[in-house]
C-alpha cells in the first residue's frame, strides 16, 4: 500500500498531539484549552520544541525515502545504478573511440610508427594503432583510431589527415582515409541508457555464452543500435553475432574496422569452443504505401513520425516485422482517423542478418 511522505507540518502536529497527551497524563487536573495554549503557542517553548522535532524527523524521512529508491535500479541515481549494474554484468560504457583504415605514401621500406599523430578535419587527433611499412610501391594501408573517445573522431571517407610530426620517409606528410572513413566514436553512455540495458538483463539473464550474453558483452563497449546472435551461423561449434550502428531511428552498416574491433573483444569473452563471427547488418528496405483521413500535411507528418517510431522500437535483426502493429501504430498518430495501408502487403520476415528499416512513403488519395 502507498505511504505518503508526511509533511512538515503534519509531523508538527503530530508532535503538539504527543506532547498534549504527555501533560494530561501528568497534569490530569489541568484544563484542555491550557494543555493546549501551552503547546500550540507560536511562542511558547514546547511550540518550538515541536517543530524542532518534526524538522528533524522530516529530514529523516527524506533520507529514508532517498535510501529506499537507491534499491531499486529503476529509481536509484546515478552511482548506485552503475553498481546494480554491475552486480548483473553490465557496465555503464566509456566514450568509445573512432576506428578506421588510411594509406600511407612515400619510399618503400619506410616503416610507419604505431602511435603517429594525425589531424582530424573536425579537430582532435588520430593516430596509428599499429605500425607498418610501406610496400614496393611506395604504399601501405594502417589501421588508425582516434585520440579520444567521442563522436568528433567520426570522419568521412577520402578525408586527408595531415601528420603532426614530420616522417621523412612519407610523401605528402599525410593519411589518406580510405573510402569507410573513421567510425564507431560515441559518447559515454547516459544513465538512460544502462538503466533499459539492466533491465534487459534482469528479464533475460544470459549465462554460459548464450545468445543474451553475446549482447551484453557488445553493449559494453561499443554504442551499437541492433544486435543479434545467430546459432549455428556455419555449423555446430559457430556464432554469428550481427550488428547495426548508428541509433535506432537511423541504424547504419558498421565498417570493417569497427567488426574487427568487436571480433577483437570478444574473443577472450567467448566461450572456448565457440567460432564467432561478427558480422554487418543488411539494411532491408520495407517501403510504405498508404493512405489517410483527413488527408492533410499535419496528418501525414504525424503518420511518418509514427511509423518511423515503430521501426525503431519494434524492428529486429532476422525477426518478423508485423504489419498488423504496423497499422496500429499509424492509428494512434496524432489526428489520423482511418488509414488503408497497401504496402506492405504482408508481414516482413527478413534474412538472419537483416534489418528491417522504413523506406520510402508513398500517399495514395483516399477512397
Amino acid at each position: 500500500m502507498p505511504a505518503p511522505l508526511p509533511t512538515p507540518e503534519e509531523l508538527t502536529r503530530r508532535a503538539e498531539a504527543r506532547l498534549e497527551a504527555a501533560l494530561k497524563r501528568i497534569r490530569p487536573d489541568a484544563s484542555p484549552a491550557a494543555i493546549a495554549r501551552a503547546v500550540r503557542s507560536e511562542k511558547g517553548l514546547l511550540a518550538a520544541i515541536a517543530r524542532a522535532h518534526a524538522t528533524g524527523l522530516y529530514g529523516t524521512h527524506l533520507h529514508l525515502s532517498w535510501n529506499v529508491r537507491q534499491l531499486m535500479p529503476d529509481t536509484a541515481e546515478a552511482e548506485f545504478l552503475i553498481r546494480h549494474a554491475a552486480i548483473w554484468g553490465v557496465f555503464k560504457r566509456p566514450a568509445t573511440k573512432a576506428v578506421g583504415l588510411a594509406r600511407f605514401t612515400g619510399t618503400p621500406g619506410f616503416p610507419v610508427p604505431a602511435g603517429l599523430d594525425m589531424r582530424l578535419p573536425g579537430g582532435g587527433l588520430a593516430v596509428t594503432s599499429a605500425g607498418g611499412v610501406l610496400d614496393g610501391t611506395g604504399n601501405a594501408t594502417i589501421a588508425l583510431e582516434a585520440a579520444e573517445g567521442g563522436v568528433l573522431g567520426n570522419t568521412a571517407g577520402g578525408a586527408t589527415l595531415p601528420i603532426v610530426t614530420v616522417q621523412g620517409g612519407l610523401d605528402p606528410q599525410a593519411a589518406v582515409l580510405d573510402a569507410d572513413g573513421m567510425a564507431g566514436g560515441s559518447e559515454e553512455e547516459t544513465d538512460e541508457s544502462l538503466l533499459a540495458r539492466v533491465l534487459v538483463e534482469i528479464r533475460e539473464p544470459g549465462h554460459g555464452g548464450n545468445k543474451n550474453d553475446y549482447r551484453v558483452w557488445i553493449q559494453n563497449a561499443f554504442a551499437v543500435a541492433k544486435v543479434a546472435t545467430v546459432p549455428l551461423w556455419v555449423g555446430p561449434g559457430s556464432v554469428g553475432v550481427v550488428v547495426a550502428m548508428g541509433t535506432a531511428v537511423a541504424p547504419a552498416v558498421p565498417i570493417p574496422a569497427e567488426l574487427d574491433a568487436m571480433a577483437a573483444h570478444l574473443d577472450p569473452l567467448r566461450p572456448l569452443t565457440a567460432e564467432v563471427h561478427v558480422r554487418p547488418v543488411v539494411l532491408q528496405s520495407v517501403p510504405l504505401q498508404l493512405a489517410v483521413f483527413p488527408d492533410t500535411v499535419p496528418v501525414r507528418a504525424a503518420v511518418e513520425g509514427a511509423a518511423a517510431a515503430h521501426f525503431a522500437a519494434e524492428a529486429e535483426i532476422g525477426q518478423l516485422f508485423a504489419r498488423s502493429r504496423l497499422s496500429e501504430a499509424i492509428s494512434a498518430a496524432n489526428g489520423e482517423y482511418r488509414h488503408y495501408l497497401v504496402l506492405p502487403p504482408g508481414d516482413v520476415l527478413p534474412a538472419r542478418d537483416a534489418l528491417p528499416v522504413l523506406g520510402g512513403v508513398t500517399w495514395d488519395a483516399p477512397p
